[in-house]
């Protein structure tokens, strides 16, 4: 009889990535685990309520939230998922926590160098606590680098990407034929994600017989409006969190383009690949890890608005090479990306952490 394990998963806010929360839903379904989330990040979420982005309702729920992390200080010995921002003032909290429990701490930072932190370091001590608390820690990495990040200060790290339904998400029966190519972007209209180097792209070079598709929401969805009704190729689909929404989305385009500044994983590119698409991606830290350049995809420099250029036309001119990609991406998310291999990779993680 195969074990059944009972875990808490503690996050800063509400489990907000479909991927984290996909294949904790598919192990609940597959009788593998019994999971309980609590948040802990209770400041800001009482600020967001001030601030009107949440209803007054929500105060239940952080009250709720306060009482059951109060219990989990004054208790022992259950098995808990943290996910933190890395050297987070919080650290003292989880290494009270690790004190007490088995503790897994889930993390897709690649930075840890020592150089970089994505958090405020008010103090040394703050820090030292962290490295206190990787040591002898269980550990998932979202990518590679996370993972071997964190075992530079004794952590036992395993690699668990995000993944997906490669059921749901799947290439489509039959595509309508179009005398246009459609050049995907989907994500959140910001910086980060590289929308100034995609406007610019759109912008200030010629297409012939190619169309841009936006999908997503965020600042810039204003001006991808303007350039819509200003006659550029592009069109803007709206936002949408449904997910045969999104699954139609991509069936419907002729290739993805992520021209991202930083990522540390990026979940549109599995999707797409799990579509049958052909993606294009900068080289962040996450996308190199995902795609082997010329083989299920495309890698180009991060913020080359002529080497993403050259590298569309040169999908765009060649039917063979998209099918070559697309086949490959898409063999690749069955095997890697898929939610049973994400839930296999958890029950080791879960295994190793009841022996420790």
């Amino acid at each position: 009889m195969k074990k059944k394990y009972e875990v808490i998963s503690l996050q800063p806010l509400p489990v907000r990535h479909f991927s984290f929360s996909e294949v904790f839903n598919y192990m609940i379904k597959e009788d593998m685990i019994k999971i309980k989330f609590i948040e802990f990040s209770f400041f800001r979420q009482i600020m967001t309520i001030l601030r009107g982005y949440e209803d007054k309702l929500f105060f239940p729920r952080i009250i709720t939230n306060m009482f059951n992390l109060i219990k989990l200080l004054l208790s022992k010995n259950k098995t808990i998922i943290i996910g933190a921002a890395p050297y987070s003032i919080v650290i003292f909290l989880l290494n009270r926590l690790k004190s007490r429990h088995r503790c897994i701490f889930y993390t897709s930072w690649p930075f840890w160098d020592g150089e970089r932190f994505p958090e405020k370091i008010y103090f040394p001590a703050q820090r030292k606590a962290w490295h206190k608390f990787l040591d002898g820690m269980v550990s998932a990495g979202v990518t590679k680098s996370a993972t071997e990040g964190v075992a530079k200060y004794g952590a036992k790290g395993f690699h668990i990407p995000h993944s997906i339904d490669t059921g749901l998400f799947a290439p489509p029966d039959s595509k309508p034929a179009s005398d246009k190519l459609k050049v995907l972007y989907i994500g959140k209209l910001v910086k980060i994600k590289g929308l100034p180097l995609l406007i610019s792209l759109i912008k200030n070079n010629k297409w012939e017989n190619i169309e841009f598709q936006v999908a997503g929401g965020g600042p810039f969805e204003n001006e991808i409006v303007s350039m819509e009704n200003e006659r550029y190729p592009v069109k803007y689909l709206g936002f949408t969190k449904n997910q045969k929404d999104l699954v139609s989305i991509y069936q419907n385009a002729d290739m993805l383009i992520v021209p991202s500044y930083h990522e540390n994983f990026s979940v549109v590119i599995i999707e797409a690949m799990a579509c049958r698409l052909p993606v294009i991606a900068t080289g962040c830290a996450g996308p190199k890890e995902i795609i082997e350049d010329g083989a299920d995809g495309i890698i180009v420099p991060v913020n080359d608005e002529g080497a993403l250029r050259n590298a569309i036309l040169k999908l765009a001119a060649s039917p063979e090479l998209r099918d070559r990609l697309a086949k490959n991406g898409r063999k690749k998310a069955e095997q890697i990306y898929n939610l049973k291999e994400a839930a296999r990779r958890w029950l080791t993680v879960l295994e190793t952490a009841h022996k420790t």
